[in-house]
């Protein structure tokens, strides 16, 4: 007698694990968190909660004024070089006393001589995304934003503090600074940290004491570099960056929802994104926003709160440091 066996096969669940589901649909896997209670993002942040910065200045000892920014796992270090640039003949030897006579002259300076340089270096092996060679569309549009900030909108370092003078008060050159950012690691968000070091790195920064020497008929240093004096920073302003994700799917079509500091993942699926630069007093410096369809005075409220707090966290570590 022949006996037969039945084989009773359950369905087998198909399934991915966080990271495959990650790449695979990217947008869902972010939804999915904002959809929680309380929402959460991938990072395991709320969406009004920025990353934990670290700032330190003096880190580079043959720089006129440096600092190292983390924050989560984007990394920058900032370096002030001075050079300075003698003027040529009628090349504007005005009289510092006159040069100030217009509130804009001051400013013009700065633009004239180009005495603020900003460039942004993307470090080898700071993201899988870059590679070494000529430097990137991004990179130079970053520091173009930075220079853009730095000389025409917030003009934090005062022409004066970069003029080297005789004895009559004329002007015989200046003192050009370069501010070189290198990003070692890059999780997204790299302008509030890159501009967090320029701002830290100028406030740290001290010139050597450099004069008009009649007789020589040059601009004359200290030999020993003994004496230094203290970059002027007229006032600070930091950055807060945030991105805006749109639910696309039918069930819950148009929810929003505005995501503080922004990772590298949630840049690459947000088109929206804002900036809020606020300056001492709470003054609000500028405002930036692309892409997307988001009424501004929807969101701008909540942004200018944020980044008002932002303000004061980047505030009190760079005191902490001087």
């Amino acid at each position: 007698m022949t006996s037969t066996h039945q084989l009773d096969i359950a369905p087998i669940g198909l399934s991915f694990s966080a990271q495959t589901f990650q790449k695979l649909a990217p947008d869902s896997y972010l939804l999915r968190h904002l959809q929680r209670d309380p929402p959460t993002r991938p990072s395991k942040r709320a969406p009004d909660e920025f990353r934990a910065p670290t700032l330190h200045t003096g880190a580079l000892a043959h720089a006129q004024g440096s600092a190292v920014v983390r924050v989560g796992d984007t990394a920058v270090v900032c370096g002030v070089r001075g050079e300075i640039h003698a003027l040529t003949l009628g090349e504007g030897r005005t009289k510092g006393k006159i040069s100030v006579t217009r509130n804009d002259a001051v400013e013009d300076e700065i633009k004239t001589h180009a005495l603020l340089v900003p460039n942004l270096e993307l470090g080898t092996g700071c993201s899988k995304d870059y590679h070494p060679g000529p430097p990137t569309d991004f990179a130079q549009s970053v520091a173009e934003r930075l220079r853009v900030l730095l000389v025409d909108t917030v003009k934090m370092v005062p022409a004066e503090t970069l003029r080297i003078t005789d004895d009559d008060g004329e002007i015989k050159a200046y003192w050009v600074l370069y501010i070189d950012v290198v990003c070692n690691s890059l999780d997204g968000n790299i302008f509030d940290a890159a501009w967090a070091a320029v701002v830290s790195a100028l406030k740290s920064t001290r010139l050597p004491q450099a004069f008009w020497d009649a007789d020589r008929e040059q601009i004359m240093c200290d030999p020993d570099r003994q004496l230094y004096r203290r970059l002027e920073v007229r006032e600070l302003a930091f950055t807060a960056s945030f991105c805006i994700y749109t639910n696309k799917e039918e069930e819950g079509e148009g929810q929003k929802w505005l995501l503080s500091d922004p990772d590298e993942f949630e840049e690459g699926i947000c088109d929206e994104k804002v900036l809020v630069c606020v300056r001492e007093g709470g003054k609000i410096a500028r405002i930036e926003k692309s892409g997307g369809d988001t009424d501004v005075l929807e969101i701008m409220p909540e942004c200018i709160r944020r980044a008002k707090a932002r303000f004061d966290t980047w505030k009190k570590m760079l005191d902490s440091q001087n």
